[in-house]
């Protein structure tokens, strides 16, 4: 099976339709359905439901999804190992972070690690820790950046120095003339948590409150999905200092006064050995967060 059936059989699933596909792949619309098919032919199974505007996958196709990416990112890193032994410092990283001030310390260490490899490229996703430990699993990354605690027996842990606060992005209609909040101020008014469960879990002693005493309305990923909900005072969500750039017009964080410091990990699969390049940014990033403590 080649290689490019992958690239355009997730080139349709990303797009949804055969007719964006080819133009994204610079390939004719009638190739690329005759490519579909003989993939289906080949896997024993349709991988799309085809609806009059819209590729939809099916289950099968689904995991296909998923393994597809995995092979391509395995070609990669192949492709990457081999050329580092003819001395040719190229290839890609792939890191996951969650949002907090670790995006800092990241952007610091890209600049730098770009000046000295400007053959590597990197690829950089704002993820929660439980999505970045699903694609170190995967293999669709190389390195993540988390939050203490997280489940690490799988992995490679490297404590940071660098910490972070715990507050709240709220609505600065509403809380005016106020720049932190308390604990009793914030179990009266309605907040959004991590969906993580080990966060969940450590949250009575993380922020010396237990969780069932909080008006908990709903569980996040990422900061950004909920900031509309702050925005119209319908909930606010629990967040790092870091995961919030600045104040905007309509929004401001509120540090949590008395709570325990946010600790982050940088973190690796055991189940791979990492490439020269990933080792080389390990390393730098290590030696920027010494400094920045």
């Amino acid at each position: 099976m080649e290689t490019r059936l992958f690239k355009y059989f997730l080139a349709i699933a990303q797009t949804g339709t055969i007719s964006k596909a080819s133009r994204e792949l610079h390939v004719t619309q009638p190739t690329l359905s005759r490519q579909l098919k003989e993939l289906e032919n080949e896997l024993g199974t349709e991988l799309f439901i085809r609806k009059q505007r819209q590729m939809v996958l099916t289950n099968a196709g689904l995991q296909f999804q998923t393994d597809a990416k995995q092979i391509l990112s395995m070609l990669d890193h192949a492709k990457t190992n081999v050329q580092e032994i003819d001395n040719k410092v190229v290839g890609t990283i792939a890191i996951g972070c969650i949002e907090s001030n670790a995006a800092e310390l990241l952007a610091q260490t890209i600049r730098l690690y770009h000046e000295q490899y400007p053959g590597v490229k990197i690829e950089l996703y704002d993820l929660d820790s439980t999505d970045i430990q699903e694609r170190l699993d995967q293999g669709m990354l190389d390195l993540g950046i988390v939050l203490k605690p997280s489940e690490t027996a799988k992995y490679h842990v490297k404590d940071l120095n660098l910490k972070d606060s715990w507050g709240l992005v709220v609505s600065k209609k509403a809380f005016l003339n106020q720049d932190e909040i308390s604990k009793a101020e914030m179990r009266k008014i309605p907040i959004f948590v991590t969906r993580n469960n080990l966060i969940q879990t450590e949250m009575t002693t993380l922020l010396g409150i237990p969780l069932s005493e909080l008006n908990v309305i709903g569980k996040q990923n990422l900061v950004s999905n909920s900031l509309y909900l702050a925005k119209n005072q319908t909930a606010y969500p629990l967040c790092a200092k870091g995961a919030f750039i600045g104040a905007t017009t309509d929004l401001k964080f509120l540090l949590l006064k008395d709570a325990s410091l946010i600790e982050q990990q940088l973190i690796w699969s055991k189940q791979r050995k990492v490439s020269e390049i990933v080792q080389r940014f390990i390393e730098l990033l290590v030696k920027q967060d010494q400094k920045s403590n």
